[in-house]
């Protein structure tokens, strides 16, 4: 095996890496079980090569050439491939009475030997990482042990051989092309995340640091955002990377100064009311005045929803419709209506008092007011729908119940909420579950109408009357069971999935089943 302490020393001798980095290196390889070269991989301080490059001058092994070397086909099943992972070697070439394997460790006796006893063979081993040997096992899964020769030069390499100085903002907003990745999170001292198919996933990249953020900040921030993110410690805008694509960007700061970025690819064509699933009993409502509210928990696509709305009225109608967006995440063009976007703090005065005071005088059929959060933006939804507008609202509560208590709660006196019950048409809640395969997300909803009685109850500030007696008032309340019981029933969803979800009536839901 070789000695960290002197291969540390080397390193520092030719100047590649401070002692600094060699000290962060030797806690990360022993904290993580890792060789201190492979720490310096992880932590991006050098190359795969370069590492490589030292360790053949300690070890005088011959080092893995993923451009040159071939695996022939019957080296791929001489050992099995849970040996191959948990000893870390992979044969590259058989013969008659030597075999020629590339091990993470070819200096450890044990290992050796054992490869040795299981082909019954002499081994001539071969220096390669661990992150080569899980690339190539990897490859060998997806194609198949013994099916052909592999040439190593076609295998994709491991994200983790890149150095910290190439990870560039380019490279990782790339991330967000991979299928079913939605969110990519950077935090410092740790390696950039993905949400992929709605779970978290960490990257095999180098650790992310100070300068890696502030390269990313370079690329993405105005200097009115960096104003802002300075003076409020957080900043939310849309980002355009030309040729790439678009995304919102959620900045702020942590742990008394560290800068943390989360990113969101945004989708450039708006999805129909129909592929979403949005039901008839929301978009038929379109075309009335009064007051929408569209809810969800973050990330569970009332945004979408509500650019879907907007996407059916600008296709099927002759309106004047306003948005504002913190941030813009669809472009809409004109078809039939004018659609006039606004993102707040871009294209806004600080004052929101006076943006949506004259929001109102600029003739708007259609109002869309992207989140709810203060008083002065629930009042101008509540007093525009009495005007004669249809308002759309979305707001981050995880039913239509809550939507609705915080909207009242959000009002400063009794008035507005009785102009509140007169003006209300519906509030639609929805949530996203990962379909069977977990190539995309089913829109899951619930939707309360305001017929009379739920009118009053608003009126009189008693939401909860309403939640105790919906499921028996037909036609007033869709509660989310039924719509999840059509989802299982279409074969979208399977019923084992949701069975422990706590948001989930089962006893309902079995009811819609029997339907």
């Amino acid at each position: 095996m070789v000695d960290k302490r002197r291969m540390g020393e080397i390193l520092v001798e030719l100047g590649l890496i401070d002692e600094y980095n060699i000290r962060h290196a030797l806690d990360v390889a022993k904290r993580e079980g890792l060789k201190l070269g492979e720490a310096i991989i992880r932590l991006g301080y050098l190359g795969e090569d370069q590492v490589l490059g030292i360790l053949k001058n300690l070890t005088s092994v011959p080092v893995l050439d993923m451009k040159d070397c071939v695996i022939k086909k019957e080296a791929q099943i001489v050992l099995p491939p849970d040996r191959m992972r948990e000893m870390r070697a992979v044969p590259i070439d058989v013969k008659d009475k030597a075999a020629v394997v590339a091990f993470a460790d070819p200096l450890n006796y044990l290992t050796v030997e054992k490869v040795k006893f299981i082909l019954n063979r002499d081994v001539d081993p071969i220096l390669a990482t661990r992150f080569q040997i899980d690339d190539i096992l990897d490859h060998l899964d997806r194609v198949g042990y013994g099916a052909r020769q592999i040439n190593l030069s076609a295998v994709r390499r491991s994200i983790s051989t890149i150095t910290v100085q190439e990870m560039d903002p380019s490279r990782l907003i790339r991330l967000l092309d991979e299928p079913a990745s939605t969110d990519l999170h950077l935090s410092i001292g740790t390696s950039p995340a993905v949400r992929c198919g709605g779970a978290f996933k960490r990257c095999s990249m180098p650790l992310i640091t100070h300068g890696v953020i502030d390269e990313f900040l370079k690329e993405v921030l105005s200097e009115e955002h960096r104003l802002v993110l300075e003076e409020r410690k957080q900043v939310e805008f849309t980002y355009v990377k030309t040729g790439v694509g678009r995304y919102r960007m959620n900045i702020y700061y942590q742990k008394g100064g560290e800068i943390t970025v989360a990113a969101r690819k945004l989708v450039e064509d708006i999805p129909s009311v129909a592929s979403l699933g949005i039901p008839e009993t929301l978009t038929s409502l379109l075309d009335k005045r009064g007051l929408i509210v569209v809810s969800s928990a973050r990330g569970q696509g009332k945004d979408t929803t509500i650019a879907a709305l907007v996407d059916h009225i600008n296709s099927t109608m002759s309106l004047n419709v306003i948005t504002f967006e913190n941030p813009i995440e669809y472009i809409h063009h004109h078809k039939m209506s004018n659609v006039n976007q606004r993102e707040l703090g871009s294209d806004t005065c600080k004052d929101l008092a006076d943006v949506f005071e004259h929001a109102i005088r600029h003739d708007p059929d259609v109002l869309v007011m992207s989140g709810i959060n203060d008083r002065i933006m629930a009042e101008t939804a509540v007093l525009a729908a009495q005007k004669g507008i249809l308002v759309i609202v979305g707001m981050n509560a995880v039913d239509a119940f809550s939507a609705i208590e915080q909207m009242i709660s959000t009002l400063s006196d009794d008035y507005m909420k009785v102009l509140l019950s007169r003006s209300i048409l519906s509030v639609f809640a929805q949530r996203l579950v990962w379909s069977r395969s977990s190539k995309k997300r089913v829109l899951i909803w619930e939707q309360l109408l305001a017929t009379p009685r739920v009118q009053k109850y608003i009126r009189d500030d008693k939401v909860y009357y309403i939640k105790g007696q919906a499921m028996s008032h037909r036609g007033e309340y869709f509660p989310i069971e039924a719509s999840l019981a059509k989802a299982i029933k279409s074969g979208s969803l399977s019923d084992e999935m949701i069975q422990s979800e706590s948001w989930v009536n089962q006893d309902i839901l079995r009811a819609y089943l029997e339907r």
